[in-house]
């Protein structure tokens, strides 16, 4: 067995599945990433790194993969000189990726939605300009364009206008009603409806219901009915219209323009959507929000009250929507990540698998019991997250890899808190995803390490060369027996 500090003589075969390994290794330092640009595999994963660093991405940048670049341009940490370059693609797509600066997710343990920083002033300038619709369009999105930049686009198409004005906050009250005009589809309507500064005119309301009614297909307009109903000033003509119409019933509950009288005889409508349209109006009655009975769907994830994501909150409420009888209030305040431990504390330990599975996945401090008992029967992408949380018990994540789902057992495999002898059964199990994964739990001793480098399957290969706590020295020496 070599020395710790000395990498064994790599089969040829096995040097690629190293290399694309290295590529996805937490801890590589700056100038093996550089020297991995120019290997030759695949180097999405590389090109997504956060800490890509700008040497490395110059090289890709050049690279003649426009799926790569792609990837690239994806990135929310590129430094200037890349994103210049990427914006002058001759891809549309790339260019495109690169405009919208779309959210990405960050795992450390609690599911977190970032968004990149902004561009270069000279970027937002050159793909304001671009010749496809398609790039301004995504450019349109983009949450950090400059103002400026955002006014002159709101005299491009329609479509790219209206999603302008939408993304614009606060929205151009002064131009929607123009925008309203120019935009032909239900879309670019419905877009600007989502992001209306304050209520919509009845006027307004009343024009594109006129060309709804007229229109010789009006199925395709169900959701800009809706808008229009939950963001119109009522008049009594209006409220007459929507109440009539019963699938626009829930979607006029919502409207903060509907007179208290309605508010109060809606809160016992037979309709459970209706009555929870009600309970969840900003500003509603607290005596009559708890009087009114919902039904929720206990495994549902939506639903939020968006206003509530956004209050500024005392303890003292967070306590008293943490008691609500509503599930909707406990589900959206659990979501949020500025809560007491007495608020997170009687959310651990609501009725709703709903609201437990939020704290679960949005609370730094939630509870190991809870993480553990969720983790057990819950199989979606965030139970990744749960596994990585610092709370989480070591005792449950040894428990979930001696399961007999491969789907509980890969989940766990990595997990620092696992017995040796647990790992090396995870490094013989039957399914090769299980085996790459336990090769890169930081918990193996350097010399096992070691020998995993030089097994015979690439995923276990692939693992271990993916695992953090292998040593730069012997990552540089792979790169160097690659001749990169």
């Amino acid at each position: 067995m070599p020395a710790p500090f000395e990498c064994p003589v790599i089969r040829q075969r096995n040097l690629a599945v190293l290399l694309l390994g290295l590529a996805g290794n937490p801890s590589a330092p700056p100038e093996a990433l550089v020297r991995l640009a120019a290997a030759n595999i695949d180097r999405n994963e590389l090109a997504r790194r956060r800490d890509l660093p700008a040497q490395a991405a110059v090289i890709l940048a050049d690279d003649k993969d426009a799926n790569l670049r792609s990837e690239l341009a994806a990135n929310p940490n590129l430094p200037a000189e890349v994103q210049i370059v990427l914006a002058r693609d001759v891809d549309a797509q790339v260019r495109g990726r690169l405009a919208e600066g779309a959210e990405y997710f960050t795992t450390v343990g609690v599911h977190a939605r970032r968004f990149p920083g902004p561009l270069s002033d000279d970027v937002y300038e050159l793909l304001a300009r671009d010749p496809e619709p398609k790039v301004r369009r995504a450019l349109a999105f983009n949450r950090h364009l400059p103002d400026d930049i955002r006014a002159r686009m709101l005299d491009d198409d329609a479509r790219t206008a209206a999603i302008a004005a939408a993304e614009w906050n606060p929205a151009p009250t002064a131009r929607i009603s123009e925008l309203l005009s120019r935009a032909t589809g239900a879309f670019g309507r419905e877009l600007l409806l989502l992001r209306l500064d304050g209520p919509l005119p009845a006027e307004a309301a009343r024009g594109m219901l006129a060309d709804i009614d007229s229109s010789t297909d009006p199925a395709n307009s169900a959701g800009l009915l809706r808008q229009i109903a939950a963001t119109a000033v009522l008049d009594a003509d209006l409220t007459g219209r929507f109440l009539t119409d019963p699938p626009l019933r829930a979607a006029v509950a919502a409207n903060p323009t509907l007179d208290p009288e309605h508010v109060a005889a809606l809160a016992h409508d037979p309709d459970n959507q209706v009555r929870a349209a009600v309970v969840a109006r900003r500003g509603l009655d607290p005596a009559l929000r708890e009087s009114v009975s919902v039904e929720y769907d206990d495994r549902s994830s939506g639903n939020a009250v968006e206003w509530l994501l956004a209050e500024d909150m005392s303890e003292p409420d967070q306590l008293a929507f943490a008691r609500s009888r509503h599930q909707v209030f406990r589900k959206t305040l659990a979501m949020r990540t500025d809560l007491s431990d007495e608020a997170v504390g009687i959310l651990s330990a609501d009725e709703s698998f709903a609201v437990r599975l939020f704290v679960c996945e949005r609370q730094p401090n939630a509870p190991g019991w809870l993480l553990a008992h969720i983790a057990a029967g819950w199989k979606s992408y965030s139970r990744w997250d749960m596994l990585a949380h610092k709370n989480f018990p070591a005792d449950a994540a040894t428990a979930l890899a001696r399961s007999d789902d491969p789907h509980d057992r890969v989940v766990a495999a990595a997990h620092p808190g696992l017995p040796f002898e647990t790992i090396e059964a995870l490094l013989a199990d039957d399914t090769d995803y299980v085996r790459r994964r336990a090769a890169t739990n930081p918990s193996l001793p350097t010399d096992r390490l070691m020998t995993l480098l030089e097994a015979d399957e690439p995923a276990v290969v692939s693992g271990a060369a993916a695992n953090r706590t292998l040593l730069v020295v012997t990552m540089h020496q792979v790169l160097d027996q690659a001749r990169l």
